[in-house]
């Protein structure tokens, strides 16, 4: 009887049926992870978009191409961001999921005929993780454009940042970054850049090489991870809510006065940070609607670098080896006395002639017989809340994982695998909290005798 009084009402529209659910952006499942990882990769994802390097390290030949940028660097699941396409009035954007799959690096998604103006949403068939959109057009060279979507309300061992305000610092595309004018010469350089343009180089910015090695590795090992950028980062004080460990890629160079204060709260609350890269938050930055400018070095203000992180940048240019110097973690799964080669530069930290907390030495650059120099130095130490930061101090060390280097230093097999076991080790241990609590730093407060 109710079902059939019900049916009569809906028909004289006396009452309304339940709107059609809208896309589920619910909790993600324990093994996200591992279970998206153990997908077919997508082999076709890079063969027609030739690896190039980013920023000033590289400089375009003119060519017909197909580019674009979306009016945001990162999205959660149910938003959306618009694609201004440049070079073609219509294109095909196949979208894709980077992550480890069987090695191959990347899975399609989807595929969509698009013309300018096209918004893409994230819906619920797209996990956390960062996508390359893979532009291409009749006789246009095909292009990537990055996106990040991001699930901070989940819980996760550690959130990976991307550091997007550092890719775009150094991005030429249109002949202008913080570093260089049209005719490579530094005082013909911008004061401000936008986020309203491409990447040169492929249109994936310093992604390949300075961050995808890390998120491979991690998915492969099955890892509970997030992704966001470091603009997320800047809007949002409680993007670090629910991550155990902060992991930073080979090359995050430019924070904002929010991104620090967020970072800072966060391993104060015991949240370990993982620096893999050197000349980390060398630089502050202000964000004005869509650009960015007013740089400064935070060690002027008060605020060096080497407060957070251990250590802080040293110098340009260098090209050690890496001696390591501890047998306990991270380093604890290479033999005694090891050395990894050429994989310290070409930016690289040290602690030494600069104030800062007491840390462990964990490995430094070689240094030739009578030379006199300061070496550069991988620090770990830990703060009262537990968390363990560890600085790698170069930013060699993760496109080293795969040769990918932009300064012409090449790493042979033997090389990458000893980066890729302490990379992994690394990783492994932001499952298990705060590292503090297990691996005590020893430094030159606490030195066994």
């Amino acid at each position: 009887m109710i079902r059939i009084l019900l049916s009569l009402l809906l028909g004289l529209g006396l009452i309304t049926a339940p709107a059609a659910k809208a896309d589920s952006c619910s909790s993600l499942r324990s093994g996200w992870v591992a279970d998206e990882n153990s997908k077919a990769g997508s082999k076709q994802w890079n063969q027609d978009v030739p690896f190039r390097l980013s920023a000033d390290f590289s400089r375009r030949k003119s060519a017909n191409r197909i580019e674009g940028y979306f009016n945001a660097t990162s999205l959660r699941c149910g938003q959306a961001a618009m694609l201004t396409l440049i070079g073609a009035p219509k294109a095909t954007a196949t979208i894709y999921r980077t992550g480890y799959y069987q090695g191959i690096g990347a899975r399609q998604v989807e595929k969509f005929s698009i013309s300018g103006g096209w918004n893409f949403k994230a819906t619920s068939k797209y996990l956390p993780g960062i996508y390359l959109i893979k532009l291409s057009a009749p006789q246009r060279l095909s292009s990537f454009v990055p996106i990040t979507i991001s699930a901070p309300n989940s819980k996760s061992d550690l959130t990976l940042i991307s550091s997007v305000l550092t890719w775009q610092s150094y991005n030429q595309w249109g002949g202008y970054s913080l570093y260089k004018g049209p005719d490579g010469k530094r005082e013909t350089r911008a004061d401000s850049v936008s986020f309203l343009r491409p990447y040169d180089g492929d249109g994936s910015g310093q992604y390949q090489y300075m961050e995808m090695p890390l998120v491979k590795r991690a998915e492969k090992l099955g890892l509970s991870i997030n992704y966001a950028t470091d603009l997320d980062l800047d809007k949002d004080p409680n993007l670090l809510q629910n991550t155990g460990s902060i992991l930073l890629g080979g090359h995050s160079e430019y924070w904002t006065t929010k991104m620090r204060d967020a970072v800072e709260a966060a391993v104060d609350r015991g949240v370990n940070l993982i620096v893999l890269g050197g000349n980390t938050a060398y630089n502050r930055i202000d964000i004005n609607g869509s650009e960015i400018s007013n740089i400064k070095e935070w060690r002027t203000l008060g605020r060096p670098e080497i407060d957070l992180i251990g250590s802080q940048y040293l110098a340009l240019g260098f090209h050690r080896d890496m001696v390591i110097e501890t047998q306990m973690w991270p380093f604890d799964v290479l033999a005694k006395d090891s050395v990894i080669k050429g994989v310290v530069g070409y930016e690289a930290d040290s602690p030494i002639t600069f104030q800062g907390p007491p840390v462990e030495t964990i490995a430094r650059s070689s240094i030739a017989p009578n030379e006199k120099t300061v070496p550069a130095m991988a620090t770990y130490y830990t703060r009262p809340s537990g968390a363990g930061i560890l600085n790698m101090a170069t930013n060699g060390w993760v496109c080293a994982m795969e040769n990918k280097c932009p300064w012409g230093h090449r790493f042979d097999r033997a090389t990458q695998l000893q980066i890729t076991r302490v990379s992994d080790n690394v990783l492994r241990a932001t499952s298990r909290g705060p590292l503090g609590k297990w691996r005590t730093a020893f430094t030159q407060n606490n030195a066994p005798s």
